[in-house]
């Protein structure tokens, strides 16, 4: 068989256009939630690599270098491939050329050989990214009410974030991020009154248990689709965990979405966060990519 051939991404644009366009419309033909996509050149990063064999595009993979974290990092659009072993070679071309030590990944969930590609490569999966149809839902009773937040929640939502970064701290996620101190957490917390965000609170006896947040993510990528609002947030204390809080907050942002005209709701959790990884499956979010993660000890 003849070898591959590698050649720079703006030399063969339209045919790693192509490759990506085949990868989506099995994605698509997986999920039929994933947007309508026409122009699939618009969608491809700015440098990247082209393997061919034979005189035809087998494979492409392009990204970048993310200087804030210092980690080189390919997106929705990052890769494709009829060749998906092709994807090593490009790989262990591009690492060099990078010359970093952290690697990030987006690779659909539907795309078994090109997940197991990156397997191969000593990545893990860390987060995924998931989507479900808007629907109507039976609201859930439990011990308290549902409602909006109000500003005069934000030490609650402030206490919510502390709660998160905490929990990400711990086994067996082994997050190296501690909560910021508590003056910066409330000054963030403004953001939550945005006409970006909509977010509610479960509330027993006048405290505060639980908080979910919905945010108008924007689209124009190869995950988000028209008419989606996305859940951004949820925390339960967990003192309330077990309480029904949290399903009662679900069944009502499902319910004003509904109401709102929305089609789609998407989601994503850390893949090692114990108790994410668990509820939002189980509510009926279908995985549509994984986030998969490498570094070089």
């Amino acid at each position: 068989m003849p070898g591959l051939e590698f050649h720079p991404l703006s030399e063969l644009r339209g045919e790693a256009a192509e490759l990506l366009a085949e990868r989506f419309a099995r994605q698509r033909a997986a999920e039929a939630l994933l947007p309508e996509v026409e122009d699939f050149e618009a969608h491809l990063p700015a440098d990247g690599l082209v393997a061919t064999r034979n005189g035809k595009a087998v494979a492409y993979l392009a990204g970048a270098v993310s200087e804030e974290h210092a980690m080189a990092r390919w997106l929705f659009a990052g890769h494709a491939a009829r060749e998906p072993e092709a994807l090593r070679d490009l790989f262990a071309l591009q690492a060099e050329a990078f010359g970093v030590s952290r690697f990030m990944v987006t690779v659909p969930a539907t795309e078994p050989e090109l997940i197991d590609v990156w397997f191969r490569l000593a990545f893990g999966c860390q987060a995924v990214w998931a989507v479900q149809a808007v629907r109507r839902a039976e609201p859930v009773d439990f011990a308290g009410i549902v409602r909006l937040a109000v500003p005069d929640d934000i030490e609650a939502i402030v206490d919510f974030d502390e709660l998160l970064y905490d929990h990400q701290v711990e086994s067996p996620s082994f997050s190296e991020f501690t909560a910021p101190p508590r003056e910066q957490l409330r000054a963030e917390a403004g953001a939550v009154w945005e006409e970006t965000y909509v977010p509610f609170v479960a509330e027993v006896d006048g405290h505060v248990i639980a908080i979910l947040g919905l945010y108008y993510k924007p689209g124009g990528d190869l995950r988000v689709p028209d008419r989606n609002i996305d859940l951004t947030f949820a925390v339960t204390r967990p003192e309330a965990r077990g309480s029904g809080s949290m399903l009662a907050l679900t069944a009502h942002a499902m319910n004003w979405a509904h109401e709102h005209d929305f089609r789609s709701m998407t989601v994503d959790w850390r893949s090692v966060n114990m108790l994410s990884s668990s509820y939002w499956p189980k509510r009926g979010f279908r995985p549509t990519y994984l986030r998969l993660y490498r570094r070089v000890p």
